[in-house]
Formats: structure tokens, sequence, C-alpha cells
């Protein structure tokens, strides 16, 4: 009898142990779990990127005919989503049918980016498609213009006009456009990027000016009668500044 409750005692004390040393090995368990989710949200992937579109440098110094700058910006808010904007000046003189004119203006663009890639572990390099709205205030001088006559009465059929009413400037013209964007940014070196992107534009609205349409849109670029797209690109190089902050 003696035997039995030795046994029943010590096989009630070794269950109790079992069960607290049980209970303790969960909770540290949910703690640990605990503490993996607080450090894995730990982070947040925020970082400033900026610089410049090659492409009009390069132009701008062997050409004599453009004169422009477009400077780019993104801020990274999520791990594949960033908020996007170009800001830029041109002036370009240029021959369009009978017209000699110099259009000179700046524009603004802003809307986001999605990178559509995958890196592997060490990569930061991006293939997005974005969306822009853009706005340009600009002026157009007509320097010239060209009149055909090609009646028999006229022995020169074409006269170039360079001064008089319908020649000089027309101020305070202005554009806004959609651009649907497609393109890449590669890592070369730590923090810094090259990028080459295409656009389409869509035309919503635009200031004529007198006698004579919209022929040139800074930012937009050449402008067709009774079409409202066009296409334009830039070629960018970028440096990053990366930021972290806790929550």
């Amino acid at each position: 009898m003696k035997l039995l409750r030795t046994w029943v005692f010590c096989s009630s004390l070794l269950l109790g142990v079992l069960l607290v040393n049980g209970q303790e090995t969960e909770t540290l368990g949910t703690d640990l779990e605990v503490a993996d989710s607080l450090e894995v949200k730990e982070k947040i992937p925020l970082s400033l990127r900026f610089g410049a579109d090659l492409y009009r440098l390069i132009r701008s110094q062997s050409s004599d005919d453009f004169q422009g700058f477009e400077a780019v910006a993104d801020l990274r808010i999520k791990k594949d989503l960033f908020i996007a904007a170009e800001v830029g000046s041109v002036e370009i003189t240029e021959q369009s049918e009978q017209i000699n004119l110099t259009t000179k203006g700046t524009y603004y663009k802003i809307g986001f980016d999605y990178n559509m890639f995958d890196n592997w572990e060490g990569m930061d390099n991006h293939v997005v498609l974005g969306l822009r709205l853009a706005s340009s205030s600009h002026s157009q001088f007509v320097n010239a213009y060209t009149l055909l006559d090609r009646t028999p009465f006229w022995q020169d059929p074409e006269t170039k006009i360079s001064s008089g009413y319908a020649t000089g400037e027309r101020p305070n013209l202005n554009a806004f456009w959609l651009e649907f964007v497609a393109g890449f940014k590669v890592q070369v070196i730590n923090n810094i990027y090259l990028g080459l992107s295409l656009r389409l534009n869509r035309l919503l609205s635009d200031t004529v000016p007198e006698n004579f349409d919209n022929i040139y849109i800074p930012g937009f670029n050449k402008k067709t009668e009774d079409n409202k797209f066009g296409a334009s690109f830039n070629y960018t190089l970028t440096y990053r500044i990366p930021f972290r902050f806790k929550k």
C-alpha cells in the first residue's frame, strides 16, 4: 500500500513538472515568433533618387538649334512603388513646312513608377511601368514664313517673310497631357544608376497660338495636326540616397 502511494506521488510530481516545462516552451516559442514578426516589419524601404537626362545635355552641346535640360527624381515609398517627377526647360528653333519658329518654355511631370523586376539578393535593378500627368508653360516666336504663289504671273513662287504682323512672339501658351512610361534602371555601381525610358504621350488640352497651331510643345515634343499622340524618351544618370526608419 505504501509502495502504491509512493508511485502515485512520484507520477503526479513528474506529470506536474512536464506540464510546467511544456507551458514555458510554448510561451518562449510565441515570444520568438512575435520578435521575428516585429523584426521583419522593422525597416521601411524608403530612398530618394535624383539626377539628370544625359540626352538633352549632349544635344545641347552638339546642336546650335537646341538648348535643354531635364532633372529627374523618384521617391521609393514601398518595395516596388515609386513617386516620380521630371522638370525641364527647352529652347528649340526648327523649320516646319513654311514656318521657321523658336519655341521656349518649361515643363513639369509627376506620377508614379512600378517595378516589375524581381531582383536577386544584392541586386537593385528595375523594369518599370508608370504614368505621368504633365504640363508646359511656353511661348512660340515666328522668325519667318514662306508665302507660296503658284500663279504664272509671278516669277518667284516662294516669298520669304521675316517681318510684319504674322511674325513675332506668341506668349502665355500652355498644354496638358498624360504620359505612359516603360523603361528600366540598372545599378552600375553602388547607388549609381543608368536608366532609359520610353514615353507615349496623349495630349489633353493646349492653348493654340494666333494664326497657327502648336508645332512643338516643351516636354511633349512635336505635335501634328489632328493627332493627339506624341512620343519622347530620356536617358538618365541618377544617384540614390537611402534612408532607414523604424516603425
